[in-house]
């Protein structure tokens, strides 16, 4: 087959989470039995022949799963950039199992006002996130903060850029996308972001704003790329085509991926990509983001611009930044309290 390699794995090792998130509906579908270790490593082996170089294990909140850090150690010794988002509600009782392992920590983290970042995530976990921040950083760990920006939170971004800054962590902007009852961030409040996109520590991939501006994706000239680009694996070890949100096949696995990639409903599937109705007007972030990559066009050049701010505000920044003591090292409650009080104090 004449296509680039794939090179993301999205893998679902559970549908179960102890979060009941209002812009999220995975948690709805936790009758499924968790990822088995065996097909896990099977699947990883399998994904590296195919030259697959991230692998984001996911759910569901992907820490329930008693077997992910021997699946992260397997993923590392296969070469694999590793990805784990949390809720963070286990994390601090699991931390020094994955210490080492994830390439790309992901927290979550909506509000500082702990009531309104609970009220979002439907459990009571704001506490969690400030405890796994300092128990993350004590262990040399370099986790992102994941901001899922909405209608109802997009007036914390000042703060919680300020919040990621002090901390030296970075913080992602990741505009909610609309699924089911939950509906897209107001196009206005793009222009907001975009105010902070060079700011320290901050991620924003103008891209997905680009696209949501021009009405997501196009059927008639789609820029989807999300079967080339990607790998979808669920929990019951299927693979899911085209994608998980909109899965219209769901393939046992009982073959090796490359065998299965060459199958005839492959061709469809990549032939369809971006295609098939369900697929007008989605802005859907975690499969556009690679699929960013396999046509060089605006979108290609301004999600590299934000990838390579990343990269240079991770790596570079955060190094100059502890040479100089420029880090606030008390702990997160503390520096997030400290700054609700001075915004708060600013407003009156």
């Amino acid at each position: 087959m004449n296509f680039l390699p794939p090179i993301l794995l999205h893998y679902y090792i559970t549908y179960r989470c102890n979060c009941r998130c209002s812009f999220c509906d995975i948690w709805r579908s936790d009758n499924s039995e968790d990822a088995r270790l065996k097909d896990v490593i099977q699947n990883l082996q399998d994904a590296r022949k195919l030259r697959v170089r991230f692998v984001d294990f996911t759910g569901g909140e992907p820490l329930l799963h008693k077997d992910l850090p021997q699946m992260l150690t397997f993923a590392k010794k296969l070469g694999y950039q590793t990805s784990v988002t949390t809720n963070c509600k286990f994390y601090p009782k699991r931390a020094k199992e994955f210490k080492g392992k994830v390439d790309f920590l992901h927290f979550s983290l909506d509000s500082l006002i702990a009531e309104q970042h609970n009220k979002l995530r439907g459990a009571s976990v704001f506490n969690a996130v400030m405890e796994s921040i300092d128990v993350a950083r004590s262990l040399g760990e370099k986790p992102d903060l994941l901001f899922t920006i909405t209608n109802d939170n997009a007036e914390q971004l000042p703060l919680l850029t300020e919040f990621a800054k002090r901390c030296g962590l970075m913080l992602i902007v990741n505009p909610v996308f609309s699924h089911t009852s939950v509906h897209e961030l107001d196009i206005d409040l793009l222009d907001q972001i975009e105010r902070f996109r060079y700011k320290p520590y901050v991620y924003v991939n103008t891209a997905f704003h680009r696209l949501r501006r021009n009405g997501g994706n196009k059927i008639e000239n789609p820029r989807c790329r999300v079967v080339s680009s990607t790998i979808v694996i669920s929990p019951d070890n299927e693979l899911l085509l085209p994608c998980f949100h909109f899965a219209q096949k769901k393939k046992p696995i009982d073959r090796s991926l490359s065998e299965m990639r060459a199958e005839p409903i492959l061709r469809e599937f990549l032939a369809m990509q971006g295609r098939f109705e369900f697929c007008a007007g989605c802005t859907l972030n975690c499969y556009f983001d690679p699929s960013f990559l396999y046509r060089i066009d605006t979108y290609f050049f301004a999600s590299l611009f934000a990838k390579t701010k990343y990269v240079l505000d991770k790596k570079i920044r955060r190094s100059v930044d502890a040479v100089f003591g420029k880090s606030d090292r008390r702990p997160a409650a503390v520096i997030a309290q400290s700054l609700l009080m001075q915004f708060s104090s600013r407003n009156e």
